[in-house]
């Protein structure tokens, strides 16, 4: 068994457009495993189709899948008593085929991703449908939205793997921070504040009087005409 898997990890599909059908060697590899398992169980599943129909069905029903996928199929097929049905198997490969699965999942991942986690997501397909889909995911059930999220995750496979998932962006903190100034900077400020008062204190001198209250300053002619016109009227 260790063979086969080694070998279906040197096929990888194409990301993008239609998936061609998987390559019927790797096809039969799988049915190698399966017959392992589950003995004659597996010819009974298909009696009476021809053995070349099943597995060219499977080869394009396995179109996109990836080594890994097929890795996770066949350890699954290993917990159960019954051959699997093409239908079965696929499920068994991605989980998140069904749809109760991928929201669940996607719920998990869009809040490790909050935390600034990239998320444990099984297919690109479940993350790009979720994307876009967070408040949906946040506050309502599978059930209130299952049409529109069942819609939303075909596409996405349809789509194919495209892109991995890349990290979240590290969002930036709104709290604020402050912290207590340290020597250099208390010594600078202690210079630049004595420094200002010298300046003021040198700039304009306070008069001197010997011994007798300063006398208050008068106001000329032009300073009382001043205020006069600019002194509201008085209404009796």
């Amino acid at each position: 068994m260790k063979s086969g898997i080694k070998a279906l990890s040197t096929w990888t599909p194409n990301s993008f457009g239609e998936q061609p059908p998987m390559p019927l060697q790797l096809v039969e590899q799988i049915f190698t495993h399966l017959h392992a398992q589950f003995g004659t169980k597996v010819a009974d599943l298909f009696a009476g189709v021809p053995a070349a129909t099943v597995k060219a069905e499977w080869a394009a029903a396995l179109a996109g899948f990836r080594a890994a996928e097929i890795r996770r199929g066949l350890r699954s097929c290993q917990s159960r008593v019954f051959a699997p049905t093409l239908g079965e198997f696929r499920r068994l490969c991605r989980p998140a085929l069904d749809p109760n699965f991928a929201w669940h999942e996607a719920y998990a991942g869009i809040g490790q991703r909050a935390a600034g986690h990239t998320g444990e997501w099984s297919h690109p397909a479940v993350y790009r449908a979720a994307c876009g889909f967070e408040h949906e995911l946040r506050t309502g059930s599978y059930l209130q939205h299952q049409k529109a999220w069942e819609w939303r995750l075909d596409r996405e496979f349809r789509n194919g793997w495209q892109d991995d998932i890349q990290k979240p962006l590290q969002a930036l903190s709104l709290q604020p921070t402050t912290r207590s100034p340290t020597v250099e900077e208390r010594e600078s400020l202690a210079s630049l504040r004595n420094s200002m008062v010298s300046t003021s204190t040198s700039s304009s001198p306070r008069p001197k009087c010997s011994g007798e209250p300063c006398p208050t300053p008068r106001m000329g002619p032009s300073a009382r005409t001043v205020l006069r016109v600019i002194r509201p009227p008085t209404f009796r």
